[in-house]
């Protein structure tokens, strides 16, 4: 691990800021520095701590006290505090948890005189994460004006007042000379890739059952198993449980020893499958592994010895392999011109007001751009807006004025509309994977206006897009471990796990917020082939990259808290060569821009 002495606030600066973190405070980046030294962390540890403890507490912002609730809450419990003697240096040593509860605050004196003058200290419960509250809605939805009431709001100041309106804070390919105005809506097509394998209506949840999920779970490792092998040419995999003086090769899940907290180098468990290795699970020593990524959930096979048939000391390790690119693409582009797609994720208005002026801002835009299709990911109306949770009115109320006032202003230019429903919309089914809104009775767009399921696989002109809403960037962030600290891009890491897993959701055991069915996770979360474009909003910082031949994007927010987020813009030219759908991220041009 790095030596603490070496952090520097640039490092923890540029840790913090791939999660959109902006280290403004200097007594935060002291504080930082001062958990750094006191519990052995390097930037990497830190900033995944800070993930991990904010994740499930919304627009909690890093200052000196969250830092102290992170402290008292997640650090000390996992025993990383290092006994510390103004008079006695000595080697780095780990209390048991029962000791650091009582010690930490003696502990913190010793470095800093404010920790022991906090008098509201949180009190320690389980589970950590608070459960999801959430408000029910009506299903049905009809987009006509005399079906809600207007919702008068005041306009935020903070969002008004804003002066970096448009400006472009990523970019993709060569933008010049680009054209941003699209002219092809009416030519334009939406379909899914698999129409059969896709989600198109509610289902009955909460009757899942243990054996089922169990039998799910193996299946995965089954096939991935079966994908590695044929990739790499291995002869055949040993039961990851046998003693054994010889080097074999395994395959299975990743988990974390639950004793231990959040994974870490000497936390890792590998399970592996009923057919191959009983269903058994042994431990894993990563020493000998010069560079690694996991998280938990991921399915990998490695080479080894097991001595003892309790801990298997790793050699190397055979990473997932993505599924091929969509090897068919039609014409489309060729005949009728370059495909013109913005993207925006909720939520849309700001958190003091319901105005919703981000949106209104959004429909300007389009109306300027003109795009052949614009993609909507939610939350529409937030959960976790404060007003909200007050609200006296049906929040769904707040969801048909927004869609009305998109399908209306978009008409004329005939853009395509795609929604896809968030866990966080407070009007919508709170499962995963996530049934389409319902579509309203006589409604007269639906040629142009898709009401899509979270995840879906759609292919426009002849172009595979993977969308969903969920923040597994952000849940694999708060999960994963890597060595060496700093050895690779991290966001672009966490965009090749989810395509090499040929999975939506990747990460396994999902954190409390996100409630998974397995049974329709099998059939509906699965990517069938890895898509050309692959879009997730995230709270982490937005950004353009290109990743086993797909170009990833997170757009970001189109708000966050009570300023302005982004939106993004993406152009893809006619391929030169029609009868191959390879090469779309090397022909595409993409912008982030602030709303």
């Amino acid at each position: 691990m790095m030596a603490t002495s070496m952090i520097t606030e640039d490092e923890l600066v540029q840790e913090f800021e791939d999660f959109d973190v902006e280290l403004s405070d200097p007594d935060v980046v002291e504080k930082l520095k001062e958990l750094c030294m006191v519990y052995r962390l390097d930037s990497a540890s830190i900033v995944s701590e800070w993930v991990a403890f904010s994740i499930s507490r919304s627009d909690l912002k890093i200052s000196t006290e969250s830092l102290e609730e992170l402290e008292q809450e997640r650090i000390c419990k996992k025993g990383k505090a290092t006994k510390v003697s103004s008079h006695i240096e000595s080697s780095p040593a780990l209390f048991p948890s029962d000791s650091l509860i009582d010690e930490s605050d003696d502990l913190m004196n010793s470095y800093t005189p404010q920790a022991g003058k906090n008098k509201h200290k949180r009190l320690h419960t389980t589970p950590e994460n608070p459960t999801n509250k959430r408000l029910l809605g009506q299903n049905s939805v009809t987009f006509s004006p005399s079906s809600f009431s207007p919702t008068v709001a005041t306009p935020s100041q903070k969002y008004g007042s804003r002066t970096n309106k448009r400006e472009v804070v990523a970019k993709f390919g060569s933008t010049e000379g680009t054209t941003w105005k699209g002219t092809n809506a009416a030519t334009c097509s939406v379909e899914y890739y698999d129409p059969e394998g896709t989600l198109k209506q509610n289902y009955k949840y909460m009757f899942q059952k243990f054996t089922d999920k169990a039998s799910i779970l193996n299946d995965m490792i089954e096939s991935m198993g079966q994908q590695i092998q044929d990739k790499y040419n291995i002869e055949s995999f040993t039961h990851l449980a046998l003693p054994i003086q010889e080097p074999v090769t395994v395959v299975g899940r990743v988990c974390c020893d639950t004793s231990s907290g959040r994974l870490n180098s000497q936390s890792v468990i590998l399970e592996g499958s009923v057919e191959t290795s009983a269903g058994k699970q042994v431990m894993l020593n990563l020493s000998e592994i010069k560079e690694y990524s996991l998280f938990p959930g991921q399915i990998i096979a490695m080479d080894g010895i097991n001595s003892k048939g309790v801990k298997l000391v790793a050699s190397k390790i055979y990473e997932s392999v993505p599924l091929p690119l969509c090897e068919s693409e039609d014409n489309s582009l060729l005949d009728y011109g370059s495909l013109h797609v913005m993207v925006a994720g909720g939520p849309y208005t700001t958190a003091d007001t319901l105005s919703y002026e981000p949106m209104s801002d959004l429909v300007r835009v389009l109306l300027q751009d003109t795009p052949d299709v614009c993609i909507l990911f939610g939350p529409f109306v937030d959960v976790h807006h404060a007003e909200i949770k007050d609200y006296a009115q049906d929040p769904e109320d707040l969801f048909k004025k927004q869609m009305t006032k998109l399908v209306e202003a978009t008409r004329k230019a005939g853009t395509h509309l795609v929604f896809v429903p968030s866990l966080r919309d407070v009007h919508h089914e709170f499962i995963y994977p996530q049934p389409p809104f319902p579509t309203p009775d006589n409604f007269q767009d639906k040629h142009r206006v898709h009401l899509v399921p979270d995840p879906c696989t759609l292919v426009i002109n002849g172009i595979v897009f993977g969308l969903t809403s969920s923040d597994i960037l952000f849940h694999l962030g708060s999960e994963e471990i890597s060595h060496p600290p700093g050895s690779s891009d991290r966001l672009g890491r966490l965009t090749k796990h989810i395509l090499t897993q040929q999975s939506y959701y990747p990460l396994y055991p999902p954190p409390e917020t996100m409630p998974i069915d397995y049974e329709h996770f099998e059939r509906y979360s699965h990517m069938e082939v890895t898509p050309d474009v692959f879009i997730s909003p995230s709270d982490l910082r937005w950004f353009i990259k290109e990743a086993c031949g797909c170009l990833t994007i997170n757009p970001g927010r189109l708000s966050r808290g009570q300023v302005g987020g982004t939106y993004a813009k993406i152009v893809i030219a006619p391929s030169k060569e029609p009868t191959t759908g390879s090469g779309v991220a090397a022909r595409s041009t993409a912008q982030i821009m602030r709303i």
